[in-house]
């Protein structure tokens, strides 16, 4: 680690409690958009939630790793996944649901949005990534904090976790055109039964509404 990196993480670490506001103001709202949910439409969309900050060594590998210069201006401007979430959902629409609800908060902009769950990666992964820049306050003056969140379902977030484990955590193992073309397999596969497990859902919601009438 140079000089430069030290001075960097000696600064970042001034800031980092901005990062730590940030992700626990946001994990308040979406478990209050959670209760709201189940109040009116008796259905928690959220499984569950993780979120993590990165550490200073992780930050600086991604500034090296991108050939940006070590500056604070660079990690406030070009590295948006310091402060990090997952936000696993039971459907597919229960994701942009919660989305929706999302962008009607004033004090949440979208910066960056990838969706990855209708125009999949070649590998078969899929989630919803979005940036928010959120407003908190510090010492009494409002700041925007950027926030990277991973939507996915608890089908993509297994298929996620294993291909992980299996490709960087297997030390020597590269997988094979046949491995690649199984991984897309499988991915392709449990899309459909996300599909098939909310037009259930669905089917199920809809006759307890016509039995409701009855």
């Amino acid at each position: 680690m140079t000089e430069e990196d030290r001075e960097l993480i000696g600064e970042y670490l001034k800031i980092e409690k901005c990062y730590r506001y940030a992700l626990r103001e946001m994990s308040a709202r979406l478990e209050n958009l959670d209760d709201n949910c189940s109040l009116h439409f008796a259905h928690n969309p959220i499984h569950h939630i993780e979120s993590r900050v990165k550490t200073p060594a992780a930050i600086i590998e991604k500034i090296h790793r991108r050939g940006y210069p070590v500056t604070m201006e660079v990690l406030k401007e070009k590295i948006y996944d310091i402060a990090g979430m997952r936000v696993i959902c039971n459907y597919i629409n229960d994701i942009y649901q919660i989305v929706t609800m999302m962008k009607q908060q004033k004090d949440l902009k979208i910066k960056i949005s990838k969706d990855y769950i209708r125009n999949p990666k070649p590998t078969g992964y899929r989630s919803l990534h979005i940036v928010f820049e959120m407003a908190i306050y510090v010492d009494n003056i409002q700041v925007y904090v950027p926030i990277e969140i991973q939507f996915r379902t608890i089908a993509m977030d297994m298929w996620a976790s294993l291909e992980h484990e299996l490709r960087y955590k297997s030390p020597g193992y590269e997988f094979s055109d046949e491995d690649k073309d199984n991984l897309k397999l499988y991915s392709d596969q449990l899309y459909q039964i996300d599909l098939s497990m909310q037009k259930m859902y669905i089917t199920k919601i809809i006759e307890e509404e016509e039995n409701d009438w009855l």
